[in-house]
């Protein structure tokens, strides 16, 4: 297997792979299948048998990572040398940059292409019954295993987008009862917190995410930090319901590359939406950046981006507009 550079001391195992999990974003479950199917890696063992990485196992885990989060399957990448890897990853980058940019009526190009339709129905299927049974872990184990099958982008827009949406429905036509829609809403919420503090590294911009004043669904919010996430950002969530004010404080305060923000309720707060979107962008400053969406915020759009804020329709689009920023900064 083809080492990346860094000399004797990089090629020695000392990570016990709770590190390499963290380091890499990969799930304990997705490392040994990598390692046992396709001979990814081979750590070393301990003299107590446990498994010992090296910093060079490490920097190629992040390599494979993202190719197959570029919609590679991981059995054509896995024993490719370090160099084309590396090449690989440049080469993604490059096109998200291209594709992530506003297109035809600013729609972005989604990413990704790994995930059947027959499997994605599988995992939505799973998850609506686990809601209907209220099982809570049958539906977080349900999530857990389409993250491992999965690219993110596959994940997020064609499972917990429009579970969450078919959940929606069902709630505001009452053919879904409030224990129900409390166990979905709770287990995607604790699903979308372990994606993001697994794929946000420790290297990238910071984006933090939440939603101003009168937004109680935090959900659109923690899917933009799982985007965010997933294209190499570090992304902390601020919670739902916060003034403009503390929001734009704690990018200051945190050193936060900007803020997205989710607005999905209308019902008359319009004004106060836009409001507070506007004081978020004045507290923010030139130096960050205020990116907005949601169904309120689409609504809205001319106003908010006459306040210098970035109005994104799509998960898809927050992931390209992101990853175009990383490349040119």
């Amino acid at each position: 297997m083809t080492s990346i550079g860094g000399g004797k001391d990089a090629a020695r195992g000392r990570h016990p792979i709770r590190v390499v999990t963290q380091r890499t974003g990969l799930t304990a479950a997705l490392l040994r299948a990598w390692e046992r199917r396709y001979g990814a890696v081979e750590p070393g063992r301990s003299k107590g048998g446990q498994r010992l990485y090296s910093d060079l196992d490490v920097k190629r885990l992040l390599l494979l990572r993202q190719v197959v989060d570029a919609g590679r399957s991981i059995s054509h990448v896995a024993n490719l040398p370090a160099t084309e890897l590396e090449e690989l990853v440049g080469e993604d980058r490059r096109a998200r940059a291209d594709l992530g940019v506003w297109q035809d009526g600013g729609v972005a190009v989604r990413d990704g292409t790994a995930g059947g339709s027959d499997e994605i129905a599988t995992y939505l299927n799973a998850t609506e019954r686990a809601i209907e049974d209220l099982d809570v872990g049958s539906l977080e184990s349900t999530l857990y295993r389409a993250a491992l099958h999965l690219t993110p982008a596959f994940l997020l827009d064609e499972v917990l987008v429009p579970l969450l949406r078919k959940v929606g429905e069902r709630w505001r036509e009452g053919t879904l009862g409030p224990a129900s829609e409390h166990l979905a809403t709770g287990g995607v919420r604790r699903f979308l917190e372990w994606f993001i503090n697994a794929r946000s590294g420790t290297g990238g911009p910071l984006l933090l995410v939440g939603t101003p004043t009168g937004q109680v669904h935090e959900l659109g919010a923690l899917l933009a930090g799982a985007s965010a996430a997933s294209v190499g950002w570090r992304a902390v969530s601020l919670g739902p319901d916060l003034p403009g004010n503390e929001i734009a404080r704690a990018v200051r305060r945190t050193g936060a590359a900007g803020v997205a923000l989710s607005a999905v309720l209308m019902g008359g707060q319009e004004e106060s939406l836009v409001d507070e979107i506007g004081v978020v962008v004045e507290g923010v400053g030139p130096d960050g950046f205020v990116l907005v969406g949601g169904e309120a915020a689409r609504s809205l759009r001319e106003r908010v981006e006459a306040m210098g804020a970035v109005y994104l329709p799509s998960l898809a689009a927050l992931r390209g507009w992101l990853a175009a920023r990383s490349v040119s900064g």
